[in-house]
C-alpha cells in the first residue's frame, strides 16, 4: 500500500509539472508593439509593418499606384510592404522565446538501474528522479540577461526601421531627380534640332555651307546620346526604388508625383544636433541595453563556480520482496577543477569590449552628425546662390543671344552654345535640389528623429 502511495505522489508530482509546463506561452505581441510606437516617435510614421496583420495584397497595391505614387505612400510602403524588415521583425519573436525558455526549469531526469545477479539471485530495481537545485539560484539572473537582449533587439530593429524610411525616402528623391534630368535632356535635343534644322535650311538656301551644318550636327548628336544615359538612369532610379519597398513592378509602372522639396533656409547647430542624437538614438540605447545584459550574465558565470546540485527521490524494490525503500538522494558536482574561470573571464572581456564599442558608437554617431549637418548647410547655400544668381544669369545670357542673333551680330552656333549652357546649368539645379533633399534626410537619419526645422 505503501509503495502504491508513493507511485501515486509521484505521478502526481510528473502531472503537476506537465501541466505547469503545458501553461507556457510565447507570446511576442506587446514586444512587437513596443517596436512599433519607438517607430512611430522616431519617425512620424504612424502606420508600421504588424506581424500579427495581413500583409498588403497585390490588389492593394495596385490601388495605391493607380493614381501616382506619392513620396507618403512611398514612406508607407517601406514601413509595410518591405521585406528586408518584415523579416527583421521576427527578431524580436525569436528573442522573446529566449527569454521565455531562460525563465523555465529544466526538466527533471529519470535514472532507472536494473541490477541481475550473476548468482541467480533476486534482481533489484532501482529509480532516481532528479532535479537540479542551482537552476532556482540562477534562473533570475539568467532571466534578466535575456529580458535585457530582448529589449536590445526591440530598439535595435525600431532602428532599423527608421533606416529603411531614410534609404526609401532618398531612393524617391533619386527617382524624382532622374525623371527631371531626363525632362532637360530632351528639351537639349528639341533645342539642338532646331539648331541642326536651321543650319540645315540655310546650307540649302546657299547662306551656309557644309562644313556649318556638320558642326551643328555635333551637338545634336550629343544631346540624343545623353538623352538616352538619362532615360537608363532614371529607369534604373525607378527600379531601386521598388526594391527597397518590395513592390514588384516594372519601372514604367510608378509614376511618382512628388517633386524634390525646397530646403528651409536654416543655418543648424551641429553641437546641439549631436546632443539630440546622443539622446534620441535607438541604436545607442540598444548598446547599452546589451551591456546591462552581458553585466548579468557575468554574474552568472560567477555564481555557476559553486558547481552543480541535484536532489531528487529513490525508489528501490526487489523483485518478489515487500514494501520499496524510498528515500531522497543527493548529487553534488564538486569544483575542484573546474571553478568556471574560463567563462567568468570571457564574460569580463566581453563586457569590457561591448563598453569600448559603446564608446566608438557615440564618438561615430557625433561625428557623423557635425558632417550631415554641415552638409545640410552647404547644400542649402549652394543651392540658394545657384537659384538666385547662377540659373537666372544663364537665363538672360541666352535672352542676349536670342536678340543678338535676331540683330545679325552673332552666329548660330554661339546661340546654340548658350542654349547649351543654360540646360547644363538645370541639369546642374536639379543636382543642387537633390543635394539638399537627400543631406536633409540623412540627417534626420544620424540623428534619429524628426527635425522640424529641416522641413520647408
Amino acid at each position: 500500500m505503501m509503495f502504491m502511495r508513493h507511485q501515486r505522489a509521484s505521478i502526481g508530482l510528473v502531472l503537476t509539472l506537465a501541466v505547469v509546463a503545458s501553461c507556457v506561452q510565447v507570446e511576442p505581441r506587446p514586444d512587437f508593439e513596443r517596436a512599433r510606437d519607438l517607430v512611430e516617435a522616431s519617425t512620424g510614421q504612424g502606420e508600421i509593418y504588424d506581424p500579427y496583420s495581413p500583409v498588403l495584397t497585390e490588389e492593394e497595391i495596385s490601388a495605391i499606384l493607380a493614381d501616382g505614387l506619392t513620396l507618403d505612400e512611398a514612406l508607407r510602403l517601406a514601413l509595410v510592404n518591405n521585406r528586408d524588415l518584415q523579416a527583421e521583425f521576427q527578431e524580436i519573436g525569436v528573442a522573446h522565446a529566449d527569454w521565455v525558455q531562460s525563465e523555465l526549469l529544466s526538466s527533471p531526469s529519470l535514472d532507472v538501474l536494473l541490477s541481475v545477479p550473476t548468482d541467480g539471485g533476486r534482481s533489484m530495481l532501482e529509480a532516481i528522479v532528479g532535479v537540479e537545485l542551482l537552476q532556482l539560484w540562477c534562473i533570475p539572473l539568467r532571466g534578466k540577461a535575456a529580458q535585457q537582449d530582448l529589449e536590445a533587439t526591440v530598439l535595435r530593429i525600431a532602428r532599423r526601421a527608421g533606416e529603411r524610411l531614410a534609404e526609401s525616402r532618398e531612393a524617391y528623391y533619386v527617382a524624382v531627380a532622374a525623371e527631371e534630368i531626363h525632362r532637360v535632356a530632351e528639351e537639349n535635343v528639341e533645342l539642338a534640332a532646331r539648331s541642326f534644322e536651321a543650319v540645315r535650311s540655310l546650307h540649302e538656301a546657299g547662306a551656309a555651307d557644309a562644313f556649318d551644318e556638320n558642326l551643328a550636327r555635333g551637338p545634336l548628336l550629343a544631346a540624343q546620346l545623353t538623352l538616352r544615359t538619362a532615360r537608363s538612369e532614371a529607369t534604373n532610379a525607378k527600379r531601386d526604388l521598388a526594391k527597397v519597398l518590395s513592390v514588384d513592378r516594372p519601372a514604367d509602372g510608378l509614376a511618382l508625383t512628388d517633386r524634390l522639396p525646397q530646403p528651409a533656409r536654416t543655418q543648424l547647430d551641429p553641437e546641439g544636433l549631436v546632443e539630440h542624437a546622443l539622446s534620441s538614438r535607438l541604436d545607442l540605447r540598444a548598446i547599452a541595453t546589451a551591456i546591462n545584459a552581458m553585466e548579468a550574465r557575468m554574474r552568472l558565470e560567477q555564481r555557476k563556480a559553486w558547481g552543480d546540485v541535484a536532489a531528487g527521490a529513490t525508489i528501490e524494490r526487489a523483485p518478489g520482496s515487500g514494501d520499496p525503500l524510498v528515500g531522497p538522494s543527493l548529487s553534488v558536482t564538486l569544483p575542484m577543477f573546474d571553478q568556471n574561470q574560463a567563462q567568468v573571464a570571457r564574460a569580463g572581456f566581453k563586457l569590457e569590449q561591448m563598453s569600448k564599442l559603446q564608446e566608438a558608437a557615440q564618438v561615430a554617431v557625433a561625428q557623423n552628425v557635425r558632417s550631415s549637418a554641415d552638409r545640410v548647410n552647404t547644400a542649402a547655400s549652394n543651392l540658394a546662390f545657384y537659384s538666385e544668381e547662377l540659373l537666372p544669369q544663364a537665363e538672360r545670357s541666352l535672352e542676349l543671344a536670342r536678340e543678338s542673333y535676331s540683330a545679325g551680330r552673332t552666329t548660330l552656333l554661339a546661340l546654340v552654345e548658350v542654349q547649351r549652357q543654360l540646360l547644363e546649368a538645370r541639369r546642374g539645379h536639379v543636382r543642387l535640389r537633390l543635394e539638399a533633399a537627400v543631406s536633409s534626410s540623412e540627417l534626420e537619419r544620424v540623428v534619429g528623429a524628426v527635425l522640424p526645422g529641416l522641413r520647408p
